[in-house]
């Protein structure tokens, strides 16, 4: 089957997103220890019901090696099918696979808007600084430590 434009897939309307769970969880900090921050996002579809298709948004904040500390941000994003694709049998794990960033983007509409946010004001209530990550879809955004020269 060929790919699905995702503008053409949904509706053009609303895009619906609402927080499930935050956690913040700080970790021990070791002297003279180089930390590298690292942020990877995550979606995964849910479910569909009828027009009505969900996604779940992870996104995952930590450091290599293990410390500081780490979050995790979950949203979920409710979109609509445009009519014609109401009724057809899609793979939605499948689809998601073939998804760019900016693919991503437009799918969860201002969820990593919101996302960033939260990871913001988290860093900063418990640090008192703020660490603002991209507010768009981040994939993984560091190479592990063994790939950096």
């Amino acid at each position: 089957m060929e790919k699905i434009e995702i503008n053409k897939l949904f509706k053009d309307s609303l895009v619906q997103t609402n927080m499930r769970r935050a956690t913040f969880d700080r970790l021990q900090i070791r002297p003279q220890v180089n930390y590298r921050g690292r942020t990877q996002d995550e979606v995964f579809f849910q479910k569909q019901d009828g027009a009505n298709v969900e996604f779940e948004i992870v996104r995952r904040m930590d450091f290599e090696p293990e410390g500081v500390f780490e979050i995790t941000v979950v949203f979920n994003v409710r979109r609509v099918l445009n009519d014609e694709y109401v009724n057809k049998d899609m793979d939605f794990r499948e689809y998601l696979r073939t998804l760019t960033a900016g693919e991503f983007n437009f799918l969860c509409g201002n969820a990593f808007s919101s996302i960033s946010l939260v990871a913001a004001q988290l860093t900063q209530s418990f640090n008192n600084v703020p660490m603002i990550t991209p507010p768009v879809y981040c994939g993984i955004s560091a190479k592990p430590a063994a790939e950096t020269k």
